[in-house]
């Protein structure tokens, strides 16, 4: 008789897929429902060690199906933390399957909804992954929750504003970008937070076509002390170019050639200085957005 076959790669990633999708629907709604059903802690056990078996053989599919197995067995396990963590790491830095860990992080942050210091970085933690991937409504969303968190520190805090304020800049919402990073020079932190602060408000000036406000930010970034040279040289450079949309070319050659031999391609500078041969300023603007 002819032996049966054996299922193929594709049949057999199908079927995991499935399991996958399946799982996460339990898992979703044992989230929802806290007291769903107690554990089994020998066969939890079991789940785990299956897990750490199959990924001594470099299993990615059985150790993550073991995983989420325990998760959908186990909604009340004294170590649903530890085997999320361990899902997110393999999913994206093994797979780099943003999408499934972005549902992985979905998850986690109904979960730990209780536990406010694992929420805030779970959330920043998606956020982070959703502005990489473009969903930037989600990714506002989320940092707009974070930064009404009344715990936060001041540092934790002002990575908030600077990214809740990218968020807005890349739905060309400048105003209120400008709003949070005042917020963020208004905080007690270091010089790099305070420089980052002070390159995204100078940006969405920029953006914003407010080219003597972006001007005077990047004029006081360049008078902070503690600024490290190639984010310095790097604010000369976006200077150069604020000042010469403003019809001072003068001024603006004589930038370039300051960082001339600091700047990463002094072949770009070169070229600028070339393209400024011979301008003169013309009469400046009065003070406010370039019309």
């Amino acid at each position: 008789m002819k032996q049966a076959e054996k299922p193929g790669a594709g049949t057999l990633g199908a079927a995991r897929k499935l399991l996958r999708v399946l799982v996460l629907a339990v898992l979703m709604l044992a989230a929802a429902v806290p007291g769903a059903c107690r554990t089994d802690e020998v066969k939890a056990r079991d789940d785990l060690a299956l897990a750490d078996a199959a990924l001594a053989e470099h299993d990615l599919g059985d150790a993550e199906m073991y995983l989420l197995r325990y998760l959908r067995k186990n909604p009340e396990g004294n170590r649903r933390w530890e085997v999320w963590h361990r899902l997110l790491a393999m999913t994206l830095n093994v797979r780099q399957d943003k999408t499934t860990a972005r549902e992985y992080l979905e998850i986690m942050l109904r979960e730990f909804a209780g536990d406010p210091e694992r929420k805030r970085g779970i959330a920043v933690e998606l956020a982070g992954l959703c502005r990489d991937m473009g969903f930037n409504a989600r990714a506002a969303d989320l940092w707009e929750q974070l930064a009404a968190d009344p715990d936060l520190g001041a540092e934790a805090r002002a990575t908030v504003y600077k990214e809740l304020a990218y968020a807005y800049m890349l739905r060309l919402e400048f105003t209120p970008a400008a709003e949070v990073l005042a917020l963020c020079l208004d905080l007690q932190v270091g010089p790099d937070l305070r420089a980052d602060c002070r390159t995204a408000l100078s940006e969405t000036q920029m953006l914003n076509e407010d080219l003597r406000g972006a001007e005077q930010s990047l004029r006081d970034l360049l008078a902070m002390d503690g600024v490290a040279e190639p984010r310095r040289t790097a604010a000369v450079f976006m200077l150069t170019d604020v000042v010469e949309q403003q019809n001072r070319p003068e001024e603006a050659r004589a930038l370039l050639e300051s960082i001339l031999h600091g700047y990463p391609n002094s072949k770009v500078i070169e070229i600028r200085l070339a393209a400024l041969k011979g301008k003169k300023n013309t009469t400046a603007r009065a003070p406010g957005k370039r019309q």
